[in-house]
């Protein structure tokens, strides 16, 4: 405990100005506001030459915790519809792999990034526990701005500019809670602690295979076991998880310190083309959906663009979209993206 006392006190200035930064990327509307948010203020900050740092030390609970909260969007509801979902499925799980070859083909032959850099840097989504992964893996800032700067261009283009495609009569509308309204009580907490206990269980059980991104990981695994079968319900409440972004932008905003402006608007461009070429992979994908087996391609389309998600779902419920549609598909998504890192990078750290 005493650690993470010092290491808290090692990076207060960051998580403050983290925290200022979320609050403002909620008045702006920003997509993933706490994340993004905390992320360019101390990016901004740092720029001016002022002095911030943060500790790793504080990494563990803030990703055991983002790892509880994916989990906990498995429900019991899932397992009745999967059936009705094979074939977009199937096609969820090419579109991803097509997307991450071409981009990251895109960054090591374009951008000449490191071949690993590329595939980070390129995936088609999970851009917190890419985030989180990087800056776990390297102390290069470079590296880490390869890989964070296009991630974050890919999120907030593609959320600002679907809902000009769907629904341009509907506007912008802020996601303001994650729908978590929990009662409180003793069980409710203890539901929690247990949650916890297990997924650090698995953390260690994981390092000790040397299964890289252990915390998320063994928090999804477990956490989601008893999500799924709907043995716990307690959730994390919205200030939890808006705190664990908070302490996972300020980190990554951090790391970047010191990377040249000409360098973070050259990762940005690159982000903005990746960005098209994986919309182009979606409609495509959505398009063989319509004709060959009658998907809506709206639904589809939505469904298969690596935005935000939780945006994406309420664009979804705007233009009368099955929301549970759209959010399968895209866990689907992260769930392969995420269980592919720990082997992309273990194969990469063997060669």
């Amino acid at each position: 405990m005493l650690a993470y006392y010092h290491a808290i006190k090692k990076s207060y200035k960051s998580i403050l100005i983290g925290a200022v930064g979320g609050y403002l990327g909620t008045l702006i509307n920003l997509p993933l506001p706490w994340l993004l948010g905390a992320l360019l203020l101390n990016l901004f900050i740092s720029l001016t030459k002022y002095k911030i740092t943060f500790d790793k030390k504080i990494f563990l609970p803030v990703l055991l915790i983002i790892g509880v909260i994916l989990a906990g969007s498995f429900n019991i509801t899932l397992l009745y519809k999967i059936h009705l979902w094979i074939y977009s499925s199937i096609a969820m799980i090419i579109c991803t792999i097509i997307g991450a070859i071409i981009t990251a083909i895109y960054f090591h032959k374009i951008c000449k990034f490191k071949k690993l850099v590329s595939i980070l840097a390129g995936m088609p989504g999970a851009f917190v526990v890419i985030a989180g992964a990087i800056n776990q893996l390297t102390e290069s800032k470079k590296e880490s701005g390869q890989v964070v700067i296009p991630q974050a261009t890919r999120v907030l283009f593609i959320v600002l500019i679907l809902p000009f495609i769907f629904v341009t009569q509907v506007g912008y509308q802020e996601i303001a809670s994650h729908g978590n309204n929990p009662d409180y009580s003793l069980r409710y907490f203890l539901e929690l602690i247990f949650l916890l206990i297990i997924s650090q269980i698995g953390t260690i059980g994981f390092e000790k295979l040397k299964i890289p991104s252990a915390p998320i990981l063994a928090a999804m695994i477990f956490c989601g076991f008893f999500y799924t079968l709907e043995i716990t319900t307690a959730r994390f409440p919205d200030i939890f998880i808006n705190i664990a972004f908070v302490f996972l932008g300020s980190a990554i905003g951090c790391r970047l310190s010191g990377l040249p402006i000409k360098e973070i608007g050259y990762y940005s461009f690159h982000g903005f083309i990746i960005s098209v070429l994986l919309l182009g992979v979606a409609a495509i994908f959505a398009y063989l959906l319509q004709i060959f087996f009658g998907f809506d391609f709206m639904a589809a389309f939505l469904s298969f663009a690596p935005g935000g998600l939780h945006e994406m779902v309420v664009i979804s419920i705007a233009y009368n979209i099955d929301p549970l549609f759209v959010t399968y598909h895209h866990f689907l998504r992260i769930f392969l993206i995420i269980f592919s890192i720990p082997f992309i990078l273990k194969y990469f750290s063997k060669n």
